[in-house]
């Protein structure tokens, strides 16, 4: 966890100095650190893809060695992915991102944060990996990958707004 905090403060400076000494922009601390709190929502979010995406592509694969669920195997992989991924991204949002903010308790950010995670992440992806595979015809190993265009900004808003009431 040294290192991850290691990691954080320098991406931090490089951000402040990027901002600041390069853009010519002066941010108040406030604003410094809501826009700090988002990039490393993003590096959370990207671990977050990272870890969803490994454990979609296992499970697909498993799934087709085996020949298990045919017809929605990509579904059911993408539905365990991002179950594991959820827990995943609480803890180090919970950590390294809103550790100051939590205003309720762990538990109930949780839930709220499974249920935030849940919608976008296999309600909405569910419904638009559909759509991209089985109407467009998008391969199944890159429908994931497109809908995060779509679920990152929605899942970050629900987390900051309403699971861990960063307001």
């Amino acid at each position: 966890m040294k290192i991850i905090n290691m990691l954080i403060q320098i991406i931090e400076n490089i951000i402040k100095f990027f901002v600041c000494k390069i853009l010519r922009i002066d941010l108040s601390d406030d604003m410094c650190y809501k826009v700090m709190q988002f990039v490393k929502f993003g590096f959370v979010g990207l671990s977050n893809v990272i870890v969803s995406y490994v454990i979609y592509v296992i499970v697909l694969l498993l799934f087709q060695r085996f020949n298990l669920f045919v017809d929605t195997d990509y579904i059911i992989a993408q539905i365990v992915g991002y179950v594991i991924s959820i827990f995943w991204s609480f803890y180090l949002n919970n950590k390294y991102v809103f550790k100051s903010e939590l205003k309720t308790s762990w538990i109930a950010a949780l839930i709220k944060s499974f249920v935030a995670y849940s919608f976008t992440g296999i309600i909405m992806n569910s419904v638009l990996s559909y759509i991209w595979v089985e109407m467009i015809g998008i391969n199944k190993m890159i429908a994931p990958i497109i809908n995060l265009l779509i679920n990152v900004p929605v899942n970050f808003v629900l987390n900051k707004f309403w699971a861990f009431d960063d307001n």
